[in-house]
């Protein structure tokens, strides 16, 4: 009993195109498919590769152009300006700062490296004018007491 060939065919993963076969009940990925196009040269080294795959070239090539709409479609689709998990609701990030601990409280999580670039900027920007602003505080001293002074010899004689 003789079995029929394979036939080959084109999956989409993860916004790549690969020729596949079935093989055992699970897709086998042969080839990554760069820029929706085969190239002869590609198409001879596959056929080499795996005689025993029929090849249907016609086929293939309608697949990879129906994938192609497809990821067109998907990568200019409207996308959710509160980000991938949608957590926040898109208002605006509040948040405080206490110099005293260097702590800033916000009311959530910048959903961008921008947005996290952006607060990290404004904290430091804060940090530097408190601590231009503000002179350090000078120690409190106590009043002199009378006490022994060096005198011109080097030694020490009580001050008058």
């Amino acid at each position: 009993m003789d079995r029929k060939p394979a036939n080959a065919f084109i999956t989409a993963r993860k916004g790549f195109c690969y020729l596949t076969i079935k093989f055992l009940g699970r897709n086998h990925e042969m080839m990554r498919i760069r820029d929706y196009k085969i190239d002869p040269d590609e198409k001879r080294h596959m056929r080499r590769l795996y005689p025993d795959v029929a090849f249907d070239w016609k086929k293939i090539t309608q697949q990879l152009a129906e994938k192609r709409e497809a990821c067109r479609r998907y990568r200019t689709r409207p996308r959710k300006a509160a980000g991938r998990n949608g957590s926040r609701d898109g208002g605006p990030l509040f948040g405080v700062y206490e110099p005293g601990t260097r702590t800033v409280y916000t009311n959530g999580i910048p959903s961008t490296a921008a947005g996290v670039g952006r607060l990290l900027d404004a904290v430091l920007q804060l940090d530097r004018e408190r601590t231009d602003a503000l002179p350090l505080a000078e120690p409190v001293r106590r009043p002199a007491e009378p006490g022994l002074v060096p005198n011109r010899r080097g030694k020490p004689s009580r001050a008058r």
